[in-house]
């Protein structure tokens, strides 16, 4: 219950309102009364109040030079100043000293219900966000990193549903992840020197593991997490693009020392484009993901910053569409497709030493088994065993048959090892299936993570064969069904409010989904619903 000192010469007007505010009110009780201000002061300096209901025109203390003093204390209770038509200018002043509303003589018991509920709307708002406030400094240091880790990971999956919860929590926990600029930079085991060590595959884990607590030792906590497949994620943000990179090489340089020193094992690192907004950090990643395949080209060990420039970047893109074409392939069982696919890919390699031929083979393995979330690590150890088939006592380069038999034969290691969900399904039944789900859950927070998830493979291959099918991504449908849906209503609901049309159709910020509407139909939809408006009454 909130306390209200109420302070009138007038004994009438005290013992009325004592009696009336708790029966247009429950929530306040007139703790204390008083004649004068002088008496109010008195009264505050022992008792601490809610509200302060004052007169303007009292003997000793006037209310005017009440509400200046309490300007001054703090915590500063609200006040409210009661003023005949004569006083008007009065209350003028009195609200330079902070009085948040006044009330005309003679008093009306709505205008004070009304009065009292924004008052105490107000104070019900300030004592939740106290509360939450306090909460947040409770939290722990390695809370807070929690919170944030997981946030980072929610944006490079795109997992909408997850950032729409700890978004806030990070402004609330007074986090600010980029000042001006930031990238993400990827650390990966070069699997490849693992194969060649003889290291077990059930032994990666442990030298993730130990890759992250090393970067973690090096780069402020928080700022590293894994990403889906395990990788070490790095968040570096500085002044510009060349800072960044500069600082990303010295964090990968001193990774890979300490690493190689304790372990003998190498690590690659590709770094990600420049932005300006944290939630654009999906970018950054994918980006930083394309570039690791330099290491297929130039070996491992090394540092590669994405640019579209890139002498690499032929051959990545080359690369990348093989492989979606010997996934394609496998999916749809068609054996002669993988199989000239497969030929494709050791083509590219342009060499058949056999730290190229690990190199190639093991980003073979991995990005089949990504294209199935179901493929077990028996599996992946499976393929990888064949791939070490290739090693000679004599340490001779394997020929380039010798290569295209041994990957041939990962092929249908996988195909007898993998369990997919929907075995008869094929790029094209997938895709719809992921087209049916946005039609049913574009008012819903949608990630490329969630429709993967519910049909059954994995978001990168997912990302593919979509773009591949429907010749756009994924997120770019999503946006056109939403923006076609929002014209719908506002076209059937002329009157209909545009907070509620952004609603009905997933977007949470009001403000994001004008600015995307006004992109797709180039205006914005108020003047969209204006014009359906004066359609219907022409």
């Amino acid at each position: 219950m909130y306390k209200m000192l109420v302070v009138d010469d007038e004994s009438l007007t005290r013992d009325y309102l004592k009696l009336t505010i708790p029966q247009i009110n429950p929530g306040w009780e007139v703790a204390h009364v008083a004649s004068d201000g002088k008496e109010a002061l008195e009264i505050l300096d022992q008792h601490a109040v809610d509200l302060i209901l004052t007169d303007i025109k009292m003997p000793v203390m006037d209310g005017l030079t009440l509400c200046k003093i309490v300007s001054k204390m703090s915590p500063r209770p609200r006040t409210v100043i009661l003023s005949g038509h004569d006083e008007f200018t009065f209350a003028k002043e009195a609200i330079t000293y902070g009085v948040n509303e006044y009330l005309l003589k003679p008093i009306v018991k709505e205008e004070l219900r009304v009065v009292l509920e924004r008052i105490t709307h107000d104070l019900d708002k300030e004592k939740s966000q106290l509360l939450t406030q306090q909460s947040m400094q409770i939290l722990s240091e390695d809370s807070k990193n929690h919170v944030v880790k997981n946030f980072l990971k929610a944006v490079i999956v795109d997992s909408n549903a997850e950032i729409k919860v700890l978004y806030p929590l990070l402004f609330r926990l007074k986090v600010s992840l980029i000042e001006t600029e930031g990238n993400l930079m990827i650390l990966s085991l070069d699997e490849d020197m693992i194969l060649r060590k003889s290291i077990p595959y059930a032994d990666i884990p442990v030298f993730k593991y130990i890759l992250q607590q090393i970067t973690t030792e090096i780069v402020e906590e928080g700022r590293v997490f894994y990403d889906t497949e395990e990788n070490t994620i790095v968040l570096v943000t500085g002044d510009c693009q060349d800072d960044l990179i500069k600082q990303c090489r010295a964090i990968h340089a001193k990774v890979a020392d300490a690493i190689y020193r304790s372990t003998g094992i190498t690590i690659s690192g590709a770094i990600g484009n420049c932005v300006n907004d944290v939630l654009r950090l999906n970018s950054s990643y994918r980006k930083a993901r394309k570039m690791l395949m330099s290491r297929l080209l130039s070996g491992g060990n090394s540092c590669f910053a994405f640019s579209d420039e890139s002498k690499d970047m032929p051959s990545i893109l080359e690369l990348d569409k093989t492989m979606m074409a010997i996934q394609s392939g496998l999916l749809d069982r068609n054996e002669t497709n993988y199989m000239v696919s497969v030929r494709n890919y050791a083509e590219l390699m342009g060499g058949y030493q056999l730290p190229v031929v690990y190199r190639y083979g093991v980003h073979l393995i991995r990005s089949i088994a990504a294209m199935n979330p179901n493929f077990t690590d028996e599996g992946i150890q499976a393929a990888q065993t064949i791939l070490r088939k290739l090693e000679s006592p004599t340490l001779q380069a394997p020929s380039k048959e010798e290569v295209l038999l041994n990957f041939y034969e990962i092929l249908k290691s996988f195909i007898l090892h993998a369990t997919p969900k929907h075995d008869n399904e094929n790029e094209h039944d997938l895709v719809a299936r992921a087209k049916e789900y946005i039609y049913s859950h574009y008012s819903e927070p949608i990630s490329l993570a969630i429709i993967a998830d519910t049909i059954g493979v994995s978001a990168s291959y997912l990302s593919n064969i979509f773009h591949k099918s429907v010749n756009e991504s994924y997120i770019k449908f999503l946006t056109r069904v939403r923006m076609e849906q929002a014209a719908k209503l506002l076209r059937a609901r002329p009157s209909e409010k545009i907070i509620d049309v952004s609603d009905k159709v997933g977007y949470v910020s009001v403000k994001h989904f004008s600015h995307v509407f006004k992109q797709h139909f180039y205006m914005p939809p108020g003047e969209y619903q204006e014009k359906q408006a004066a359609a219907l009454k022409g």
